[in-house]
């Protein structure tokens, strides 16, 4: 009987001690498992302030560079317009000294008539006269001394005339040299915002990608862009559903693959398909070195359907081509169409800039057939 309570007994302790082991490595687990909870919210928070902080970043760089394109193009009229006034100076004073020479040889012909009269005399005019026995000699000389006194008369008005005109070509001169001025120093005042603004941009950019690189969110950032432009085209689509048929001579968009011509001239400085460094993406299109203000061509005819900011491709055109297919060209200086215009090949659509946050002028190029990116050297011909 004692032998059977002692087993008892050792087994309840046995149970017991299994059962507190049990307790405490569950206990333990909980407190493992709330500490791995506690620590991916904190990096879901990281990261969801960090993106936040990134969309702000961003925000700056579209204003700056919006601010920066009407700036440009402010400074591009400006520009005009002082060209214009030094071009209606130079008139002025080509017409000036045109006036000048007039009256230098209306002076000489009055000179030689004067010497002319003074050498005849009065007398002299009155003895032709007399000394003429045909009636019509008599006339005739009348009429020529008529006809001298008459253009004597003329010249002197001309030479009144043009001396007006110069004073009056003077005034306009002078007035449209301080125009001319006025104009100056309003570009200058312009140069020196858009100065200021490009410095501020450029300021941003390096923060920015120092802060994504810090926070490490470059890749989720470039897959939330994708999935951005995917909507976009997605609505642009939705959009579009009636568009008429721009294809020039009939000739279908595919049917011109491998005769493209590229939409601006410069050195591959990304290709297709080749995986972006740290995030491991592919490039879904082409990154064109080219100067800054280089003239951007549509490849093909088609309609704009966007043609304003967008980010990290910065001024961006698309140009849809019809049965699908599309163009992109992003990171402009200036857009020189607007949505719903109509383009020819070949036709100028905007300027190579570095706006989307690029630190070098280049365009970004891209093709696509509904939501699949194609490979643009096959399309356009080296």
């Amino acid at each position: 009987m004692k032998k059977k309570i002692k087993y008892f007994i050792l087994i309840y302790l046995f149970t017991f001690s299994n059962y507190l082991i049990a307790k405490q490595s569950s206990h333990e687990n909980e407190i493992k498992l709330k500490n791995i909870q506690n620590r991916m919210n904190d990096v879901n928070k990281n990261i969801s302030n960090a993106k936040i902080k990134a969309k702000k970043f961003e925000k700056d760089i579209r204003k700056n560079e919006k601010l920066a394109v009407e700036l440009f193009m402010q400074l591009e009229n400006t520009r005009s317009e002082i060209l214009k006034g030094n071009n209606t100076i130079l008139k002025l004073k080509e017409e000036e000294e045109e006036n000048k020479n007039i009256i230098k040889k209306e002076k000489m012909r009055l000179r030689t008539q004067i010497r002319n009269i003074y050498q005849i005399g009065k007398y002299n005019y009155i003895k032709l006269l007399l000394n003429q026995d045909d009636l019509t000699q008599i006339n005739r000389v009348i009429a020529y001394y008529d006809y001298d006194n008459y253009a004597r008369s003329n010249r002197i008005k001309n030479l009144n005339d043009n001396l007006t005109r110069i004073k009056i070509l003077e005034k306009e001169i002078n007035d449209e040299n301080n125009n001319l001025e006025i104009l100056n120093n309003k570009y200058q005042y312009k140069l020196n915002n858009f100065n200021k603004i490009r410095k501020k941009r450029l300021n941003s950019i390096v923060e920015i990608k120092n802060y994504i690189k810090n926070q490490n969110i470059e890749l989720l950032l470039l897959k939330e862009n994708e999935r951005d432009l995917a909507r976009l085209l997605n609505k642009i689509k939705l959009n579009n559903k009636n568009i008429t048929n721009y294809n020039e001579n009939n000739i279908s968009f595919i049917q011109k693959k491998g005769k493209l011509v590229w939409p601006v001239k410069g050195k591959l400085l990304k290709k297709y398909g080749v995986q972006k460094k740290i995030t491991g993406l592919k490039w879904q299109g082409v990154l064109i070195g080219a100067n800054h203000g280089s003239k951007v061509h549509a490849i093909s005819d088609g309609k704009v359907v966007f043609a304003d900011w967008f980010k990290n491709y910065g001024l961006l055109v698309i140009i849809d081509h019809n049965n699908d297919y599309l163009s992109l060209y992003g990171h402009n200086q200036q857009l020189l169409k607007v949505a719903g215009d109509s383009v020819k090949a070949r036709e100028i659509i905007a300027s190579v800039g570095d706006s989307g946050g690029q630190n070098n002028s280049a365009l970004y190029f891209e093709i696509r057939k509904g939501k699949k990116t194609l490979n643009p050297s096959q399309w356009c011909k080296n």
